[in-house]
This record gives C-alpha cells, structure tokens and sequence, in this order.
C-alpha cells in the first residue's frame, strides 16, 4: 500500500486496499468508533447522475462532534461555515481508491480565520486531536 500523500494544501490523501463501497461503509463505521457523529453523506457521482454526467464514485462523509463543535460555534458563530469536517472516498479514473481528509494544520488556519488564536495550545491540541481521530478512522478503514 502506498504511503500517505500530503500536498501544499494539507491535504492528506490514503490509498485503500478496499472496494469503493468497502471503504466508504468501513470509514463510517470507523469515525463513529473514534467518538464522532456522521451527519451525512454526500455522493457526488449521484448527483452527477441527475443532470446526465458520468464521474466515478466520490462521496463526502460529513463528521464532527456536537459537543466539542457547539461551544466553538458559540463563541464564533462563522466557524460553522467550516465545520463540521469532511472525509472524502473517491476512486480514480483506473479505478484506485483513494480517501481524503484535511490535516491539522489546515484546521488551525481555520480557526485562525474565524477570529480564533490558532497558536494557542488548546486549540492547537484539538486541531490534533481530531487530525488524529480522522487518521484513526482512515487506518481502520482502509486496513
């Protein structure tokens, strides 16, 4: 399997040994066993389908934690924007599948954007924490 890929945009991206229907099932079983909500699933090639265009399978999981998210919201209403996080499953033109999330610093940044001090340890360590729980998530997954 190949190592993970990590682009400018900190962008984390995995490799899945799995079927597309495989992985998508197996990560949101996974994100509800590292104590987060799924709240929805968004299938892009579905809704490609509905205006008469073909795309291989991408689905977007929309994850997050009520409880630790709600307080934030409360202090900065414009972090809902940005949250709650998104996990991407997607599969290749070849028909690799491959699964996405954004890393830990981009959640800094957006903390930082939404008036947040993202040098702060607590949100720095937060940022972490849920970096870590979506690569929980990833590695169960795609094991």
């Amino acid at each position: 399997m190949a190592a993970p890929t990590q682009t400018a945009c900190d962008l984390v991206t995995e490799q899945s040994p799995h079927t597309f229907e495989i992985t998508l099932d197996r990560l949101e079983i996974a994100v509800r066993d590292n104590g987060l909500k799924v709240f929805t699933r968004i299938d892009h090639a579905a809704a490609a389908a509905g205006v008469g265009l073909k795309m291989p399978p991408a689905t977007v999981l929309i994850v997050g934690s009520p409880q630790g998210g709600t307080p934030l919201f409360l202090q900065h209403p414009t972090l809902a924007i940005d949250l709650p996080l998104k996990m991407l499953v997607w599969q290749d033109q070849a028909g690799q599948v491959y699964l996405s999330y954004n890393d830990a610093a981009y959640m800094s940044a957006i903390f930082a954007r939404h008036g947040f001090d993202a040098q702060g340890e607590k949100l720095r360590a937060a940022a972490k924490g849920l970096e870590g729980k979506l690569a929980a998530a990833t590695a169960a997954a795609i094991k």
